[in-house]
């Protein structure tokens, strides 16, 4: 491990380098397995890289599970200790980079959908909103990126939202379910069929706007989602 920093009370960005390896290959959107061994069992957790492809470094962002096996040891790491990886994997990636995507998530729900923002809007400049949901504002993760990414490119659009805001918070508030019209933006319904919606957090949140997203007619195939435990 490089290094890591917190981006919020209990949430941190891990930086990584893989020895020996000049380019890590991935596509934005995979995960990486981390394996450790506890009471003579070996444990496995997958999470998701939130950074893009680039040399042979990647992050991760993950919270502290509390009892949690595999984020508490990742949490007492130093600078220089390592850990034990299976190579990248997982289908959560951007599948028509030509059509207007809808990123939808929640917490480190964040993570796959930087990985592909950082990576494909500078090439390609794909339509694309990100409709995030959290607490608190101070757990709006990766906030300065979305934002700079906001102005940089007239293509992407950053839409947060807190379910428990602050009196001086004057922008969204209440869950990504009740912002997902204005994250569509359908003008007729034949806009319908040039948007994918990409949904990634806890599993209920995935659940509730999988059904939302059914209730207006989109169809399976446009429909991509990641359920995080």
């Amino acid at each position: 491990m490089l290094g890591w920093k917190e981006l919020a009370p209990e949430v941190h960005h891990f930086d990584f380098e893989v020895p020996g390896c000049q380019e890590l290959a991935f596509t934005p959107g995979q995960f990486v397995s981390v394996l450790e061994k506890a009471d003579g069992k070996e444990i496995t957790r997958a999470y998701s890289i939130a950074s893009p492809r680039g040399g042979n470094r990647f992050a991760l962002c993950l919270n502290r599970v509390p009892d949690g096996l595999l984020s508490s040891y990742l949490f007492t790491l130093h600078p220089g200790e390592e850990v034990e990886m299976h190579e990248p994997l997982g289908y959560f990636t951007l599948r028509h980079p030509e059509r207007r995507a809808v990123f939808v998530a929640t917490g480190t729900g964040i993570a796959p959908f930087r990985s592909m923002l950082l990576d494909h809007l500078p090439k390609t400049q794909p339509k694309i909103t990100l409709l995030f949901g959290t607490r608190y504002e101070h757990s709006l993760l990766y906030r300065e990126d979305m934002e700079r990414l906001e102005k940089e490119f007239p293509s992407f659009r950053f839409l947060p939202t807190l379910t428990c805001p602050s009196e001086s918070w004057n922008g969204r508030t209440g869950r990504v379910q009740q912002h997902l019209d204005e994250a569509l933006a359908l003008r007729s319904p034949e806009d319908m069929a040039n948007v994918d919606v990409y949904v990634c957090g806890l599993k209920e949140m995935v659940d509730d706007v999988r059904r939302e997203l059914k209730k207006r007619g989109f169809g399976r195939q446009q429909i991509i989602f990641e359920k995080y435990d």
